[in-house]
């Protein structure tokens, strides 16, 4: 009877073990077939933003994106992000192409260009894009010798299903003849700042082009110009130009002019306080350590600020993300609306802040003809008749070792600028998203042991488990036994057990005719009595 409740028992215990597994790989396989997973990352990086969904979901042309490896070999976190587009937009399909069996597929879109393995092609209809594996991550050192590591598959994919979408391209003039920075160029040979490559990259994500403008030669900004840039110009504009520009302005246009610092040009700050922002005499001082990059150390200079990011439409995401911005060698501006400007500081110094008049005085503490803060580092003025100026007031802004250091937040500051100037709010927070990875370091011995303990000590650990136990139930299951046999050996076998119960009843049997008769109890002892006398 035990045995077969044993048997039962473990049939039932195998059948529900069985069933467990057979429901685990079930799930799993329509998990994978209905792609489902849940982005657990703190960041979400495995996940497209809003923005990119916004673009995916208004999408009208079927857009192929063409992977340059197979699915099994291509890494499982790009391979994750690639899926979220082809779930969002029923227009995007995704293709892999193996280089080893398709060599040739993707040079004619490569412009020349060696094709790299995991690389993307975007294409719709007559319309590409190439998108190379080597920029989707983005690694930089911070001033601790730390490295940050950022993904930015998902705004270079976004930017160029834009592109490929509509068609449309934003054309930027930037201003030539002053000896501005270039900003398709990150090796410059006019001035000593070199121009961050996220620029550059940005600019071709977010479909813009760049062509040359010089006022001299023209009547008047170009009728297609959606963007004028003036970037840190060395000489001043002439009067005649900045009435090109003003009339530019007047008719809706954008401009976005970075300063030099150590330059005053005087007919173009006119134009700019025209516009409600006043540019002051002098280079900033910061006198808050907090705010001023690297302040705890020695080799910290009060002209290296951290600002203060205001909340705006084109800082939003910077200020909602808590991105820290420098601002290398600015100018002050001061912020005046009024009935036909509408000013809007984007960022700010602390009030502790002056500005350093005398760019050769020999003392960095502030001085009597110095002009006390805040100050405003970066502003946008708006018009009703459409016109938008924002002034950034440092050039070193974009420079690549700057940009470095807060992982490219100065060039993404830049960008939400034009993208919001162009009218494509839906870009500016389509960037790149910072990964975290934890590492052990350990010495050879450490790791040997470590190894050791994988290979030798863990299985070794679960053999000497099991002999315990096993040994353990052995002695209890002995020791029961022992017991039960005992019990046997001390009252006899079973037949001789029934025993003491048929004694005790006829025992019962006897003191009940005793206590029924106890007179023939008494005459019997007398008589015995005589006899023996």
């Amino acid at each position: 009877m035990k045995q077969n409740k044993k048997l039962k028992l473990g049939v039932l215990s195998a059948a529900g073990v069985t069933g467990i597994l057979a429901l685990a790989i079930i799930g799993n396989i329509l998990i994978g077939q209905l792609g489902i997973s849940w982005d657990m990352t703190p960041k979400k990086v495995y996940s497209i933003s809003e923005q990119s969904k916004s673009i995916l979901e208004g999408l009208e042309q079927e857009i192929t994106i063409y992977v340059l490896n197979s699915e099994e070999n291509l890494p499982v976190d790009y391979r994750q992000i690639l899926r979220q587009y082809e779930k969002e937009s029923k227009n995007i399909k995704l293709l892999y192409r193996d280089l080893t069996l398709y060599p040739d597929f993707a040079s004619e879109y490569s412009s020349g260009a060696e094709v790299k393995e995991n690389s993307l092609l975007v294409v719709c209809g007559d319309k590409q894009v190439y998108l190379n594996s080597d920029d989707f991550q983005r690694t930089v050192m911070n001033a601790d010798y730390t490295y940050n590591t950022s993904y930015e598959l998902e705004p270079l994919l976004t930017g160029a299903i834009n592109s490929v979408n509509d068609g449309r391209t934003t054309v930027i003039y930037q201003t030539i003849g002053h000896s501005e920075l270039s900003l398709t160029s990150t090796t410059q040979t006019e001035g000593s700042v070199v121009l961050s490559g996220s620029v550059l990259a940005g600019l071709t994500r977010d479909n813009f082009s760049v062509e040359d403008l010089s006022l001299l030669n023209v009547e008047g900004v170009p009728e297609d110009a959606d963007i004028v840039v003036i970037h840190a110009p060395v000489s001043d504009f002439s009067k005649e130009d900045c009435e090109k520009l003003r009339a530019y302005l007047d008719q809706g246009g954008n401009v976005y002019y970075i300063m030099d610092a150590a330059l005053e040009l005087d007919n173009l700050h006119a134009l700019m306080q025209e516009y409600g922002i006043e540019i002051v005499e002098g280079v900033v001082m910061e006198q808050n350590v907090s705010m001023i990059y690297g302040g705890g150390s020695e080799s910290a200079t009060p002209t290296y600020i951290l600002p203060i990011i205001e909340d705006t439409k084109i800082t939003h995401e910077i200020y909602a993300s808590r991105l820290p911005l420098v601002v290398p060698v600015a100018k002050g501006l001061t912020l005046h609306s009024d009935s036909r400007n509408t000013v809007t500081g984007l960022l700010t110094t602390s009030d502790y802040a002056y500005s350093k008049v005398n760019l050769y005085s020999q003392y960095l503490s502030r001085e009597d003809e110095d002009i006390v803060g805040p100050f405003y580092l970066a502003a946008l003025s708006e018009r009703e008749g459409g016109s938008r100026l924002i002034v950034l007031s440092s050039a070193n802004t974009l420079a690549d070792n700057v940009d470095e250091v807060v992982s490219g937040n100065n060039s993404d500051f830049f960008l939400n600028g034009l993208n919001y100037m162009a009218g494509d709010t839906d870009k500016i927070s389509i960037r790149g998203k910072e990964v975290v990875f934890d590492f052990n370091v350990y010495s050879s011995n450490e790791a040997l042991w470590i190894g050791g303990m994988a290979i030798f000590g863990i299985p070794f650990l679960i053999l000497i488990t099991g002999i315990v136990v096993s040994v353990y139930r052995r002695k209890r299951s002995q020791g029961k036994y022992s017991k039960g046999t005992d019990t046997v050996e001390a009252t006899g076998n079973s037949e001789d057990l029934k025993q003491p119960d048929d004694v005790q009843e006829q025992t019962d049997d006897e003191d009940r005719k005793v206590s029924e008769n106890p007179d023939d109890t008494g005459e019997e002892t007398e008589a015995d009595k005589e006899k023996s006398e």
